[in-house]
């Protein structure tokens, strides 16, 4: 058998053996995988930014940040990876936090565990500097969320634990959307429309909406950023990376960048080889 026919005839089971160990030792506990740095996109840096802005402003840092966990199993990697660091943000800026659900019920266990689990680290207790408002079904969302806009506690009445929102002091002294500083919405489906559509302040002035879907969802929202209506946005995974590297806190994304640039450049040697062999083949003949 000649060179050329060799390379095209690898055994497949070799292949897939080396795409695992490629895209699995990134995710290996204290291994650091070379990666080129990310090249940052204009609406992550403005996602970034609004936060940053609003922790800075002394009126709007003391209001409520809404946080929308609107994503289920499904769609961890990607939207996971954007709320996990999205969280950490949140919690380094002292800005306290709410969070709420009413797309995926799943969603309101993933975001309830993830901030429990980041919250002790940071200095975050429950009821004190954040609180999940739970899962309202979607076909009754508008009603609440216009609701919401004018009165909080009626909107939401308790929280996720069965506990009365008034109850909380991190709710203290918020009653409408006047006293909510931004809303921050993860999403594997359309749901973004509801928050510009019904939750809007009653004195009119504009409230910040950042978004975070998955990256097939993104397309569809730039025509928003376009016009001002979100003022940032994380684009799947990719935005996670980048959030990450703005951050300075590595996190899965992190990882996941590693383990899919190494991924990318396998396949290319792959297919360049597969290309040799065949070249070769057709040269001898």
């Amino acid at each position: 058998m000649t060179f050329g026919q060799r390379l095209q005839k690898l055994d497949r089971r070799w292949l897939y053996l080396l795409t695992a160990l490629v895209i699995g030792i990134p995710f290996l506990p204290g291994v650091r995988v070379p990666v080129p740095a990310p090249v940052i996109q204009p609406q992550t840096r403005a996602y970034y930014q609004a936060i940053e802005d609003l922790a800075s402003d002394p009126v709007e840092s003391k209001k409520l940040v809404i946080v929308a966990v609107n994503y289920g199993a499904g769609t961890l990697a990607e939207n996971q990876s954007q709320c996990e660091a999205t969280l950490k943000h949140l919690m380094r800026k002292k800005l306290k936090f709410a969070l709420l659900t009413f797309i995926d019920p799943q969603g309101r266990d993933l975001g309830l565990r993830l901030a429990e689990r980041l919250g002790p680290s940071r200095g975050y207790t429950y009821g004190q500097n954040w609180c999940s408002f739970g899962f309202r079904p979607f076909d009754g969302v508008n009603q609440i969320l216009k609701t919401m806009s004018t009165d909080m506690p009626g909107g939401v009445v308790t929280d996720a634990k069965g506990a009365a929102i008034e109850s909380l002091p991190v709710m203290a002294g918020v009653r409408s959307a006047d006293d909510v500083g931004m809303v921050i919405n993860f999403a594997s489906t359309q749901s973004i429309d509801v928050w510009l559509q019904f939750f809007s302040r009653p004195d009119k002035s504009a409230l910040p909406v950042l978004y975070a879907p998955t990256s097939i969802m993104a397309p569809e929202a730039y025509p928003l950023l376009r016009s001002g209506q979100l003022k940032g946005m994380l684009t799947g995974l990719k935005g996670a990376i980048e959030y990450e590297a703005l951050l300075k806190e590595p996190g899965f994304a992190t990882s996941a960048s590693a383990s899919l640039s190494w991924a990318h450049f396998l396949i290319i040697g792959l297919v360049i080889l597969g290309n040799v062999g065949m070249y070769l083949e057709k040269k001898r003949v």
